[in-house]
C-alpha cells in the first residue's frame, strides 16, 4: 500500500498520495465482505439449518438467495452507478449491506433470514460492480495495474477465506453467539467502509441519461430463471428445466433487441450492444467463463471430497483451502506489478502451473494414502492457487482495458455477471458429474463411501482439466490480434463527466 501511495502522490482526488490509499483501501474491503458472505456459507449451512429448525430447502435458500439476487441486479447496479455516480451508488450499496448484515445476525426464523439475504445480495449488486469501475475511471495508469492485481487477490482470498474463518468464527462462536457472528462482523467494517468512501473515493460517472426499467427487468427475469436452473435451487423435472431455459433465452433475445434499438436512438441501455461488438472484451469474457468455470466447481468438490472421502472434519476441510488462498493471493499481487507487455505470458504460465496442481491432486486422489494425501494436497492447491492468482489479474486488466471509459460500470458488472454464470454453470456440471459417479447410494456395503468418493473426485477432476485447457486455448485466442473497436477516449482524470473528489 506504501508503494501506492508514493505512486499516486499528487494525483488523488484530494492532491494527495494517501487519498488514494485510504480510497483504495475502502474498495477492497468492500470486495472483499462481499465475496466472504457468499462464500462463507459453504461450511456455514449445516449449523445454521440446526439452529433455526430449518428445512434442508429453507437453507439452500439462505445460500442462494444472496448469491442469485447479487447475480441477477448486478447488470442495473453497475449500470446506475454509470448514470448516477459510482461513489454514491457504491455508498448506497456499502449501507445497505450492513444494515441487512444486522437483520441477518438478528434473524429469529429462517423466512426473515432469506429475506435478509436476498436484500444482502441486492445491496452487494449496488456496491460492488462500482468497485473495478471506480478503478479504472479515478486512479492513475500505474496505480491502476497494481490495483487490479490487489483487487484480484482480494476476490481470492474472500472466496477461500469465507470457509476458513467462517469454519474457524463457529467454532470460537464468541459470547455464544454461534453463526450470528460471522454476519455481525459486517457491521463495524461496513461502518468503516461508508466512513472511508465518504471522504476519500472520488466521484465519477458516464452519461447522464435515464435507466433503462423495462430493459433491467426483462434482463433480471432472464437471469434469475437461468441461474436458478443452472445453480439448481428450482427443482424442476427435465421437461421443465428446458422450458425454463428457452423461456430465460426468449428474454435475452427481447432484452437484446430493446437494448439495440436504444443504442440505434443514442439513448443509454444497461448493457451497451457495441461493448459487447468488441472483439477483445468478447473475446475476454469468453476466456473469463473458461477460467472461472473450473474455480467454483472445484471449491465444491474439495469441500466434499475431504468430508466424505478423506472423511475430516469441517474445519480441517476449511484449513485446506488456506494453501490455495494464499498462493492465489501472493500471485495475484505479483501480477499486479508485472509489465503489460509479458501478461500474456505471465497468464499462460499460470495456467500451466493451475494444470500441474491438477494432476498432482489427481494423482494423489487415484494412488496416496489418507496420510499421504493430507501430507502433499497442500502443496497441490497452493501450486493451483498460485496459477489462479497469475491468471485473474491480467485477465480483469485485459477485459476492462477494452471497454470505453464512459462505460466502465456496464463493463464490470458485465464481467461479474459472467463469473457468477460461470460459478453457476461450474457447481451445477461439476456437482453432477460428482454425484453420478458417487451413486444415489454410496457406502452400499460393497466399497466406502470413502472408495465412493475417490472415483467421483478422480472423474471431476479430469472434467476441471479440460475447462483449465479451455481456459488456455481461449486466451490464446484473446491475446491475439488488435480490437479494431474505436479509441477508448481520454485519459481518467480527464474523463468525461468526471468530476472531482468527495465533500
Amino acid at each position: 500500500m506504501r508503494t501506492l501511495r508514493r505512486t499516486a502522490s499528487g494525483g488523488a482526488a484530494d492532491g494527495t498520495g494517501t487519498g488514494h490509499g485510504t480510497a483504495l483501501a475502502a474498495l477492497l474491503t468492500a470486495t472483499f465482505i462481499g465475496g466472504f458472505d457468499s462464500s462463507m456459507m459453504l461450511l456455514a449451512a449445516p449449523t445454521l439449518q440446526s439452529a433455526l429448525g430449518a428445512s434442508f430447502a429453507q437453507t439452500q435458500m439462505v445460500v442462494v438467495g444472496y448469491t442469485t439476487a447479487y447475480a441477477v441486479a448486478l447488470m442495473t447496479g453497475g449500470r446506475l452507478g454509470d448514470v448516477l455516480g459510482r461513489r454514491r451508488v457504491f455508498l448506497w450499496g456499502a449501507a445497505g449491506f450492513t444494515l441487512a448484515s444486522a437483520v441477518c445476525a438478528l434473524a429469529a426464523t429462517p423466512a426473515l433470514l432469506i429475506v435478509a439475504r436476498v436484500v444482502q445480495g441486492l445491496t452487494a449488486a449496488l456496491m460492488l460492480p462500482q468497485v473495478l469501475a471506480i478503478i479504472r475511471a479515478s486512479l492513475p495508469p500505474v496505480v491502476r495495474r497494481r490495483a487490479v492485481g490487489l483487487y484480484g487477490a482480494t476476490i481470492g482470498l474472500a472466496w477461500v477465506a469465507g470457509p476458513v474463518c467462517g469454519g474457524a468464527l463457529m467454532a470460537w462462536s464468541p459470547f455464544g453467539l454461534g453463526w450470528r457472528a460471522l454476519f455481525l462482523v459486517n457491521i463495524p467494517v461496513g461502518v468503516l467502509i461508508v466512513a472511508a468512501a465518504r471522504r476519500r473515493v472520488p466521484e465519477s460517472h458516464g452519461p447522464r441519461t435515464r435507466l433503462d426499467v423495462p430493459g433491467a427487468v426483462l434482463l433480471g427475469a432472464a437471469l434469475f430463471l437461468l441461474l436458478s436452473v443452472l445453480g439448481g435451487s428450482l427443482a424442476l423435472p427435465p421437461v421443465r428445466t428446458a422450458g425454463a431455459l428457452v423461456v430465460a433465452g426468449t428474454l435475452l433475445a427481447v432484452f437484446w433487441a430493446r437494448e439495440c434499438r436504444l443504442q440505434a436512438r443514442s439513448l443509454s441501455p444497461i448493457v451497451p450492444p457495441d461493448l459487447l461488438r468488441r472483439r477483445r472484451f468478447g473475446r475476454g469474457l469468453a476466456a473469463v467463463l473458461a477460467f472461472y468455470a473450473g474455480n467454483q466447481g472445484f471449491l465444491a468438490l474439495l469441500a466434499y471430497y475431504v468430508q466424505d472421502g478423506l472423511e475430516r472434519s469441517p474445519l480441517v476441510t476449511s484449513l485446506l483451502f488456506s494453501p490455495l488462498s494464499a498462493g492465489f493471493a501472493l500471485a495475484s499481487a505479483v501480477g499486479g506489478r508485472v509489465p503489460a507487455h509479458v501478461e500474456r505470458r505471465t497468464a499462460l504460465g499460470g495456467i500451466s502451473l493451475m494444470a500441474a496442481g491438477l494432476v498432482v491432486f489427481a494423482a494423489m486422489v487415484c494412488w496416496a494414502s489418507v496420510s499421504l494425501q493430507l501430507a502433499v494436497l497442500p502443496g497441490a492447491l497452493g501450486m493451483l492457487g498460485l496459477g489462479q492468482g497469475l491468471v485473474a489479474g491480467p485477465l480483469i486488466s485485459l477485459v476492462l482495458g477494452s471497454a470505453p471509459l464512459a462505460d466502465s460500470g456496464a463493463a464490470s458488472a458485465v464481467l461479474l455477471t459472467v463469473t457468477q454464470l460461470a460459478h453457476a454453470c461450474s457447481v451445477a456440471v461439476i456437482g453432477t458429474v460428482f454425484g453420478t459417479v458417487l451413486g444415489g447410494d454410496p457406502g452400499d456395503g460393497t466399497h466406502s463411501l470413502a472408495d465412493h468418493a475417490r472415483a467421483a473426485a478422480s472423474t471431476t477432476l479430469v472434467v476441471l482439466a479440460v475447462c483449465a485447457l479451455a481456459g488456455l486455448l481461449v486466451h490464446r485466442l484473446f491475446s491475439g490480434g488488435p480490437d479494431g473497436a474505436p479509441a477508448q477516449g481520454p485519459p481518467p482524470d480527464r474523463a468525461p463527466g468526471a468530476r472531482g473528489g468527495g465533500p
